[in-house]
Formats: structure tokens, sequence, C-alpha cells
């Protein structure tokens, strides 16, 4: 199978796929305005974050399927892509680790007030007073809407 990736991939992704006997090619650089125009000749696209139009859609004249490297499809233009016979599909979870991690982080940097404290001092000032004080998190409590992959991630890490 010819596969268009999109969006970044890891060098091992590339490798698997190839060994598998599959011809890819990998173009991160390649916007939504630039896919109907390369989309041609590829079974196979693989994206992350770039919207995959109607007009990519109807440009392909070998496309199969669509593979968005996260969650969701709210990206693809699932409507052209059924209309035309192509599948759609999604690797959920796949980031779900690097997400709750994220999660935490940005709770953490607002509970000691990181985001201000770095403008502030790229700035020229500190105030030590200001962003000495925390609420902190010990004995607070932490809401999570949805138990999904990501949902369970972050309650495991915050449970530390």
């Amino acid at each position: 199978m010819r596969i268009l990736l999109a969006d970044k991939a890891t060098p091992s992704l590339i490798a698997d796929l190839t060994a598998l006997g599959h011809e890819c090619h990998l173009d991160p650089n390649l916007s939504a305005d630039d896919l109907p125009a390369v989309i041609a000749g590829y079974e196979v696209l693989v994206v992350r974050s770039t919207v995959v139009s109607a007009a990519t859609v109807t440009a392909s004249n070998l496309l199969r399927l669509v593979i968005r490297a996260g969650a969701g499809t709210n990206t693809i233009d699932v409507k052209a892509a059924a209309s035309r016979g192509v599948y759609v599909c999604n690797v959920p979870g796949r980031n779900a680790v690097a997400v709750a991690e994220l999660t935490l982080g940005l709770i953490l940097a607002l509970d000691r007030n990181i985001p201000d404290n770095v403008a502030e001092l790229r700035q020229g000032r500190w105030d030590k007073g200001r962003f000495g004080k925390a609420d902190g998190l010990l004995g607070r409590h932490l809401a999570i809407v949805g138990l999904g992959q990501i949902g369970v991630a972050v309650a495991e890490r915050a449970a530390a």
C-alpha cells in the first residue's frame, strides 16, 4: 500500500510499515490546503492535526482509509469520506498518558501561578511574596468528568 503521513511520525513507525511491505511517504509540512494536490496515488492517509477536507477526499483516486493518529475524527470530513467509500478511523488512547501528564502539569502551574510568574520574570520583575504563595494540592479534591482512557490516567497520577 502507498501511505501518506501528513503529520509528524516516529522513524520506528515508518520502519515498521516499510518492513511490512508498505511504501511510506512522510511530509509533516503538508497543510489542509496542500492535501488535495498530493493525495492522488495514495491508498492510506495518516494525519494527527491536519484537517482532511471534502476537497482532499474528492481529489483522491485510490484513497481507502484515513487514520487520525489521536482521539476523535472532528478534523476529517467523514461525510465526504463515507460518500466515496473511504473508511475513517482514529487511535484513541495512544496519547492518554501524555495528555494526563499535561493536565496535571497545568493544574500545578495554575496553583503555583507559574504562567504569571514566568511572564513577569521575562519582563524583569520578581515578586517573591506573590509567587511564593500557593494553596497546594494536599487535601484538595479533583473532579474528573469522564473516565475514559485519559480520565483514568489522570486519576491514577493524581492518586499519587
